[in-house]
């Protein structure tokens, strides 16, 4: 049964989550409502040949030899109005650990809303219901600066290193830095390495994270930053579109070298085989996913996923990313335990496959 004290919070949005289960059927309503031109028919006039594959009833049900990784998209609102719902994302990634092999949560930054203390106080409290259970990664996204320009943040004040250090999984941190992190573990028979990189990461960030993929160049590698892929399944690519990608990092002010995606993605990622996953947040209503073919002739899949534009801050949402028996194909779930429901659509469930 949840601790009232920590779910206070959801006690007072159940009737608001009540009327948007309600509304529609969760799983089944796109992000965005589609516009419909004058001249498209709608579904019913459509021949056969024309409608739109109808969606699945349930999403499939965990393969037994899988292992998850779990993605935690933007908290901020959650940060800022709604602690009890980060506190029940984390909550029910710990109760289902075993449940489903939950080897890692990777939080894609944008912590906190205004990187104030309240706010980091509640993401304290929110993030230690994995402490000792699942180990977790986490960076910097540009809410969570309170001087960005500057790159100054309270995330070193509340997730301090020193507490990490202590994890066996724990790799270390850049200039002793938790803005910088990597972190070692094995799962599915296959070593990995993770790369939590800070928001547009620097110059320097990148030689560093160059340096441990060199290192560690038998381990898989799955990059993690705040703002990489846009929406429009591309990466975000400032010297060619600028501005016509909203909220690009290099959009904002910087008094240091940064870095966007197709820059980290020519400096970082394209050149180091062994990387196999890049995941981001970033985009209110992202999501974006995109395979593109390294140095090395692998495809590394990069993915987008952020729903803090949705009711409530996101409803609680989270994506799972589980890697099947078979050591190549990776099953994406979007799943909120809120309303205890999956999203159905081809852009919150799929299936990649990972390259030999």
């Amino acid at each position: 049964m949840f601790r009232n004290r920590k779910y206070f919070h959801v006690l007072l949005i159940i009737a608001t989550a009540a009327s948007l289960w309600g509304a529609a059927a969760i799983g089944q309503t796109p992000d965005k409502p589609p516009q419909k031109a004058p001249e498209q028919q709608s579904p019913e006039q459509q021949s056969p040949e024309q409608a739109p594959p109808a969606l699945p009833e349930k999403a499939p049900d965990f393969v037994p030899g899988s292992w998850t990784l779990v993605l935690l998209p933007d908290t901020q609102m959650y940060a800022e109005d709604y602690p009890g719902l980060f506190t029940m994302q984390t909550h029910w990634i710990a109760k289902n650990k075993d449940k489903f092999d939950i080897r890692y949560v990777l939080h894609l930054g944008d912590i906190t809303n205004g990187s104030k203390k309240f706010e980091w106080e509640r993401s304290r409290e929110a993030m230690s219901e994995l402490d000792g259970v699942v180990p977790y990664a986490l960076v910097p996204g540009n809410h969570d600066y309170h001087a960005l320009a500057d790159r100054r943040t309270r995330l070193n004040d509340y997730f301090p290193l020193e507490k990490y250090k202590q994890w066996p999984t724990f790799g270390g941190a850049m200039d002793d830095d938790m803005c910088n992190s990597y972190h070692l573990f094995s799962a599915g028979g296959t070593d990995w390495i993770v790369l939590a990189l800070e928001w547009a990461p620097r110059d320097e960030t990148v030689a560093w994270a160059n340096q441990l993929l060199t290192k560690y160049a038998d381990r898989k590698a799955i990059v993690l930053t705040h703002a990489y892929l846009y929406q429009d399944d591309t990466r975000y690519n400032f010297a060619e579109k600028g501005k016509k990608q909203g909220a690009s990092p290099h959009g904002y002010p910087c008094n240091t070298s940064a870095n966007d995606g197709e820059e980290l993605w020519q400096k970082l990622v394209r050149n180091n085989g062994n990387v196999v996953l890049v995941v981001c947040g970033h985009v209110g209503h992202g999501r974006g996913f995109l395979a593109s073919e390294n140095d090395k002739g692998k495809k590394v899949h990069q993915m987008l996923v952020d729903y803090q534009s949705r009711e409530l801050g996101g409803e609680g949402f989270l994506r799972m990313l589980e890697f099947l028996p078979d050591g190549k194909t990776v099953q994406v779930k979007s799943y909120s335990p809120l309303y205890d429901a999956h999203m159905l659509d081809p852009g919150s469930m799929f299936q990649f496959k990972l390259d030999e």
